[in-house]
C-alpha cells in the first residue's frame, strides 16, 4: 500500500487578524529588497516594464506604489506567511524585554516537572489548572508530554482538553494529532482518530507511529462493524497498516499487532512468521536490560499466538505487575488478550487475573445525625466503629478509585478511608460549597466535620455540582445528586472496562425517600450494581434529645412549584437569518408544521412544548425520551427535500439536550403547565455551540443515561466548552444512536 503526501492548499488555512500588520509590513521589506537588488543590477526607473532597455515601472519606495501593486505583494506576503503555517510553525511578535528566552526556559521547567513519573493526577491536573497559556503556547512539548500523562492514566477527557488547546496553537504539530487520535480511539470513538490518521497520512507523515494509529482504528471499527463484508474490509485495512508501518521501522509493536490480525484473518503462515521474529526481537530487548512492560506484554501475546497458553500466562502476569497504575495500557492489552482467546477458543476472561485495573466503589450512607432533626439513624458516638468498618470493607475490596458525596457522617469517613489508602476520591455536590456547607457538613456546634470537609474537597480528583444553588425543597436535588454520582462513576468504569462496585452504610431500615440510602440501594440492585453493605453497629448509646425539623418554607408554594427532574431540549434553525419576508409564511407552515407532525407521530411526547422565531423548546420527563425525539428530529431536519417545499436547502438545526431539576407550575400568563429554573438556563446556554445537525448534551444528561441503563444511545466527549453568554465552562458531549458512527 502507498500512502502519498497531500499537496499544501493554503486557501483554507485562516490568519488572526493581529497578523495584518505583519503583512504589510513583509510586503513593503520585500518590496524594498527586490527594487535594491534589481537596481544594482542596473535597471532604472520607467513607466513602462523593457527587459531591453532595464525599465521597469516598480522602481520606486513602496509607499508610492500604486494601489494595485501593493494589493499585489500583500497577497504574496500572505501566501507565504499561510505556508509557513500550514507547516506547523508558529508566528510569534518580539517583545521589548525579549522575554521568550526567558518564557522557553520556563516552558523547559515545567516540562521536567511533569516528565516526573512520581506526581499522580491530583498534582498534573494542578499543573494543568494554573497553567500560563502564553508560557504554554512556547513549545509545543508542555502539551505533548502532560496529554501523554493522561493518556497513560486513561484520563481520556482531560487529555482531549489538553490536546485541543495544544492543536489551537500547533495546528499541524504531528505529534499533537497522533495523540489526540489515540485518546479519541481510547474514548470510543475510532471513527475520528481514524480520520486523524488519514489526514497525517495525506499531510506525508506515513511515519510507524501513524500507520500504527491508523491500524488501530480500523481494527476498532472492524470490531464495531456488524456487516461481514464491511468487517473483512476493515480488518485487512488493519493489517495491512500494522505490516507497512513493521516493514519501515522494524518495531515490535506494530509487528505484534500484524501477527495478531494475521491470525484473525485466518492467515496462520503470515501470523507464525511475522510473531517469531517479534519473539525473537522483544527477547534481545530484554536482555541485558530492565523489565520492560511493552516487553512482556508482547512475549506474551507472541506466545498466546504460537498457542503456548501458561507461557503467556507467565508474561501477561509480569507485565500486570510492572504496569501497575498505567490503566490505559493494561486495559489496551487485556482487550488484545481477550480477543486472541476468544479466537483460540479459550475462555475470554482467562486471563483478566492478569492485570491490575482499577477497582472504582461508588458510595452512599447516612449522614451524621443532628441536633435539629428527629431522626437518630447514626449518633455521633458510634463514628468510630463505623470508620473501622468501612475501612474494614475497603481492605477487603481494594479500590483504588471512589466516587461519593461530602456530608457530614457516612460521607466523609468513607473519603477519608480511601486517601488513607492513598487511593483517589471523587465528589458529587447537589450545590455550590458554601451553602453545602450549612446544610449538610457544619451541622453539629463544635464538632470539626468543616474542617474535615475542607481536607478532603481539597484532595480530590473531580468535583461536580448537580446544581448551582439550594432549591425551596432540595428533595427532589437529593436524589438528582444521587443519580450524577452513579452514572459519574459508570462512565469512569466504562473508560476501564471493569466493573462498579456499590458500598453502603446502612442501619437496615425501609425509607424511601428519594437520594437517601435505602433508596440508592434499590436503583443499585434494579440496575445489576454489584452491592457491598456495611451495617451499621447497633445504638447502645443515648440518643440525643431532638425536635423535628420544621420547613422555613410555607408549604403552599411547595405544593404550586414542585421540583421534577426533567430533560429540556432546545433547538435553533440554522439559516433562519437568511429567510425573505416573503419566506416567513413557508417556514411556519412548512418547517415548524413540519415538526408538529413529527410530534403527532412520535411515540415520545414532549410535557411542554413551546416557538418562538426560530428556536424550539420542549421539556421531556426523561433522557431515554429526549435523546430519541432529538436523534429523530435532526433525522428529520437532514433528511427533508426543503427546496421542494419552497425553502432554502441550507436549512439545517441544532439540539440540545440537559437534565435538572426544575419547577413544575401554572403560568399564570399562558394559563398552561411551564418549567423553570437554573437547569432550563443551561439547557438554552448549550445550543448556541451546538455545530449545525449534531445534537449535544450537558455531562449531567450523560451522566443520567448510563446511571439509567440506556443502552441504545451513547454520549461521546467532545471536550469542556465555554457556554453562550458567559454562562460557564463546562463538559460537553455528542448525542448519538449506539450503532451510527460518531
Amino acid at each position: 500500500m502507498t500512502y502519498k503526501p497531500k499537496p499544501i492548499d493554503t486557501s483554507k488555512v485562516q490568519l488572526p487578524n493581529e497578523l495584518e500588520d505583519l503583512t504589510e509590513l513583509l510586503s513593503e521589506n520585500t518590496h524594498e529588497i527586490w527594487a535594491q537588488g534589481r537596481i544594482k543590477d542596473g535597471w532604472t526607473y520607467g513607466e513602462v516594464r523593457n527587459d531591453e532597455t532595464l525599465k521597469h515601472p516598480c522602481l520606486v519606495p513602496y509607499d508610492q506604489l500604486p494601489e494595485s501593486e501593493k494589493e499585489y505583494d500583500r497577497n504574496t506576503a500572505m501566501e507565504a506567511l499561510k505556508t509557513i503555517q500550514h507547516l506547523g510553525y508558529q508566528i510569534i511578535p518580539p517583545t521589548a524585554d525579549n522575554s521568550d528566552f526567558s518564557y522557553q526556559d520556563e516552558a523547559r521547567k515545567i516540562i521536567l516537572r511533569m516528565e516526573d513519573r512520581s506526581l499522580d493526577s491530583r498534582a498534573l491536573q494542578e499543573i494543568w489548572q494554573t497553567r500560563v497559556k502564553d508560557l504554554w503556547k512556547q513549545v509545543p512539548d508542555t502539551y505533548r508530554i502532560l496529554g501523554k500523562r493522561f493518556l497513560g492514566m486513561a484520563e481520556n477527557l482531560l487529555a482531549y482538553d489538553i490536546l485541543s488547546e495544544g492543536l489551537e496553537t500547533w495546528p499541524r504539530d504531528s505529534q499533537l494529532q497522533q495523540l489526540l487520535g489515540l485518546g479519541l480511539a481510547r474514548g470510543g470513538s475510532p471513527l475520528k482518530a481514524n480520520q486523524i490518521a488519514q489526514n497525517l497520512i495525506r499531510d506525508g507523515h506515513d511515519d510507524f507511529e501513524t500507520l500504527s494509529l491508523l491500524g488501530r482504528t480500523h481494527k476498532d471499527l472492524w470490531q464495531k462493524e456488524s456487516n461481514e463484508k464491511a468487517r473483512e474490509e476493515q480488518l485487512l485495512l488493519a493489517y495491512e497498516a500494522y505490516e507497512t508501518a513493521y516493514n519501515k521501522a522494524g518495531d515490535p509493536y506494530p509487528g505484534i499487532n500484524a501477527a495478531t490480525l494475521a491470525l484473525f484473518r485466518g492467515d496462520l503462515k503470515n501470523a507464525h512468521r511475522i510473531g517469531k521474529h517479534v519473539y525473537q526481537l522483544s527477547l534481545k530487548a530484554a536482555e541485558g536490560s530492565e523489565p520492560n512492560y511493552w516487553t512482556d506484554a508482547t512475549l506474551g501475546e507472541v506466545s498466546l499466538i504460537l498457542g503456548k497458553l501458561e507461557e503467556a500466562r507467565a508474561y501477561y502476569s509480569s507485565a500486570g505487575k510492572l504496569g501497575k497504575g498505567d490503566f490505559a495500557n493494561l486495559n489496551s492489552t487485556r482487550q488484545q488478550a481477550r480477543l486472541l482467546l476468544q479466537h483460540l477458543g479459550e475462555a475470554p476472561d482467562w486471563l483478566d487475573d492478569c492485570f491490575a485495573l482499577p477497582r472504582i466503589v461508588v458510595f452512599s450512607g447516612h449522614r451524621i445525625d443532628q441536633p435539629s432533626l428527629s431522626s437518630s439513624r447514626f449518633p455521633a458516638h458510634l463514628e468510630t466503629e463505623v470508620k473501622n468498618r468501612i475501612m474494614e470493607r475497603l481492605n477487603q475490596l481494594d479500590p483504588e478509585i471512589g466516587y461519593a458525596c461530602a456530608a457530614a457522617g457516612a460521607d466523609i469517613l468513607f473519603l477519608e478511608a480511601m486517601l488513607e489508602r492513598n487511593a483517589e476520591i471523587n465528589i458529587v455536590m447537589p450545590f455550590e460549597k458554601e451553602a453545602y456547607i450549612k446544610t449538610s457538613v457544619d451541622v453539629i456546634p463544635g464538632a470539626d466535620w468543616k474542617d474535615r470537609f475542607e481536607k478532603v474537597l481539597s484532595q480530590a480528583n473531580s468535583i461536580i455540582y448537580a446544581n448551582d444553588y439550594p432549591a425551596l425543597d432540595n428533595t427532589v436535588l437529593l436524589e438528582f445528586t444521587s443519580m450524577i454520582l452513579d452514572g459519574a462513576a459508570k462512565l469512569r468504569s466504562k473508560v476501564y472496562d471493569t466493573n462498579l462496585t456499590a458500598l453502603a452504610v446502612w442501619d437496615g431500615q425501609s425509607d424511601d425517600t428519594p437520594g437517601e440510602t435505602y433508596a440508592m440501594l434499590q436503583h443499585w440492585k434494579k440496575s445489576n450494581r454489584q452491592v457491598e453493605i456495611v451495617e451499621m453497629p447497633t445504638n447502645t448509646g443515648n440518643d440525643p434529645q431532638v425536635q423535628p425539623n420544621i420547613s422555613t418554607v410555607a408549604p403552599e408554594i411547595m405544593r404550586a412549584f414542585p421540583q421534577e427532574i426533567r430533560v429540556m431540549f432546545f433547538a435553533d434553525v440554522v439559516g433562519f437569518s437568511k429567510l425573505t419576508e416573503q419566506d416567513v409564511p413557508f417556514f411556519v407552515q412548512e418547517f415548524v408544521g413540519h415538526i408538529a407532525d413529527e410530534i403527532e407521530r412520535s411515540p415520545y411526547k414532549p410535557l411542554h412544548q413551546n416557538t418562538w422565531g426560530d428556536a424550539f423548546y420542549f421539556v421531556f420527563s426523561s433522557v431515554l425520551e429526549a435523546a430519541h425525539f432529538a436523534l429523530s428530529t435532526r433525522d428529520l431536519i437532514r433528511d427533508t427535500n426543503w427546496e421542494q417545499r419552497g425553502l432554502s436547502a441550507a436549512l439545517n438545526m441544532r439540539i440540545s439536550l440537559h437534565s435538572g431539576p426544575v419547577y413544575r407550575f401554572t403560568d399564570p400568563m399562558i394559563q398552561k403547565i411551564n418549567f423553570s429554573g437554573a437547569h432550563v438556563n443551561r439547557a438554552a446556554r448549550i445550543e448556541p455551540i451546538t455545530p449545525p445537525g449534531q445534537v449535544y448534551a450537558s455531562e449531567h444528561f450523560a451522566a443520567l443515561i448510563v446511571s439509567s441503563n440506556v443502552s441504545e444511545i451513547t454520549c461521546d466527549y467532545v471536550g469542556t466548552l465555554p457556554l453562550a453568554k458567559g454562562y460557564g465552562t463546562f463538559p460537553m458531549y455528542h448525542v448519538r444512536r449506539s450503532h451510527e458512527p460518531e
